[in-house]
């Protein structure tokens, strides 16, 4: 076993989402799908990880991330849901 992180590790953990999120429920553009999972994420506020290249520097979770947080399936496929139904009415 290894340990991965940065964007070696986020961008399949995101695909995954987004390819679950459409397989589901297909009726949802790439833009709303992407909104989706930008709104469902997990926030850590005043988390703290070490700075890429600089394992003796921390900063704000919130500098590397656009959401501040970490991706979130499940609360992803509640919100995908809450939006293909109220489309759907």
């Amino acid at each position: 076993y290894k340990t991965y992180d940065g964007t070696s590790m986020a961008a399949p953990a995101t695909s995954g989402v987004a390819a679950l999120l459409m397989s589901y429920f297909p009726d949802l553009s790439a833009s709303q799908v992407k909104d989706i999972i930008l709104k469902s994420s997990r926030r850590f506020d005043n988390l703290k990880v070490f700075k890429p290249g600089k394992e003796d520097e921390k900063i704000d979770f919130s500098e590397l991330s656009i959401t501040g947080g970490i991706i979130n399936a499940y609360e992803a496929v509640k919100l995908a849901q809450e939006m293909s139904v109220s489309r759907a009415n």
